[in-house]
């Protein structure tokens, strides 16, 4: 990387929004609009507290909003995640852009939350595994090769193990190691090769593999409801906002699976029995959706149920992150004892000698 390119990138980073602080700016943006501001009163009165170099952004929002580009385009400019730009793209089309921010506050705090106790987490391990690494490392270069020198000055014609297994034992941390790199490196393969496969694929194959398929169905599920749920509360009809969804282009999983909705609709299938066929969503899913079609407020219950599903997948992160750190120690209490036995074998050999 050049140094221009370096001093680009430094100046673009003064200009986004950091990932901790697009929680507060979104809530704090959601209280203003609330309040009567206007959109571009309340974005303007917030950059200077979020981003560093204030004035050249507020020049480019007002470039984007006087250009009549969708608000979406600020936010993408603000540096916010394509995951967040589907939902304020369709809510300039139901006019509920002030809940829908709210809303996005509130998840955006959730998943910044779960990445610091996710580095919480790692931190200790990871510290602890470099020291161990390094020390395995010590006695692979000194420790090792002067035990082999004293062992073999015996006179004894017993076949050596202790070196042996000694020699397998300093090795764990980095087999350890390889193993993660490779697994690493095949996990991106194999993510870069499912992004070149179609929609229809990708959800096919998901579908296939049991864990990966719980967590893909609650998230399709949860973006979904939401998203359909918060079009049909504004008032707009199911298939207007079938269509809506079908003409985003952030979400093409989302995309693909209103145009199967839609396709069943029009052929007569009722939209909790459209549900139902499409194998895509929870299994309580089309419980709900049924409610709804019965009580008459089928667009508020999928923007509760999505609710609902937001609270469950925080709660199944938690319980594995709660996980994850205890593993992480058994891991390094096997090397630790690893260690030990490294040292001790050579030892005892040498007593036996004695």
């Amino acid at each position: 990387m050049s140094f221009k390119e370096i001093k680009m990138y430094f100046m673009k980073k003064d200009e986004i929004i950091p990932s901790n602080m697009q929680s507060p700016f979104l809530s704090r943006l959601s209280d203003l609009l609330k309040e009567g501001y206007t959109f571009h009163e309340a974005v303007s009165m917030l950059l200077p507290f979020h981003v560093k170099n204030a004035n050249k952004v507020i020049i480019q929002v007002t470039e984007i909003q006087k250009n009549g580009l969708n608000v979406s385009e600020v936010f993408k400019l603000l540096g916010f995640p394509t995951r967040l730009l589907l939902p304020i793209n369709l809510a300039m089309i139901h006019g509920q852009l002030q809940e829908t921010v709210a809303t996005l506050g509130v998840n955006v705090a959730v998943y910044e939350r779960a990445k610091k106790r996710l580095n919480n987490l790692l931190m200790y391990p990871l510290f602890l595994f470099v020291a161990i690494f390094m020390l395995f490392t010590i006695f692979r270069i000194y420790f090792l090769p002067n035990m082999e020198t004293l062992l073999n000055t015996r006179e004894s014609s017993k076949p050596d193990n202790s070196i042996a297994w000694t020699s397998v034992l300093l090795q764990m941390p980095n087999t350890f190691l390889i193993i993660m790199i490779v697994a690493i490196v095949l996990i991106s393969i194999f993510l870069l090769f499912m992004n070149k496969r179609t929609v229809e694929e990708q959800l096919s194959f998901y579908r296939k593999i049991p864990v990966v398929n719980r967590w893909y169905k609650l998230l399709l599920t949860r973006v979904f409801s939401r998203e359909i749920g918060g079009l049909i509360e504004s008032g707009m009809p199911l298939q207007q906002s079938l269509d809506a969804l079908i003409q985003q282009k952030e979400h093409k999983a989302l995309q693909f699976m209103a145009i199967q909705m839609k396709n069943k609709i029009v052929h007569g299938e009722s939209f909790s029995k459209s549900v139902l066929l499409l194998d895509y969503f929870t299994e309580d899913f089309h419980q709900f959706v049924v409610h709804g079609e019965n009580s008459g407020y089928l667009g508020r219950e999928l923007t509760l149920y999505s609710e609902f599903l937001s609270d469950r997948i925080e709660t199944k992160l938690s319980r594995y992150l709660s996980i994850l750190q205890p593993t992480l120690f058994f891991i390094l209490a096997v090397f630790i004892i690893g260690a030990y036995l490294a040292i001790l074998l050579p030892i005892y050999e040498m007593i036996n000698i004695v």
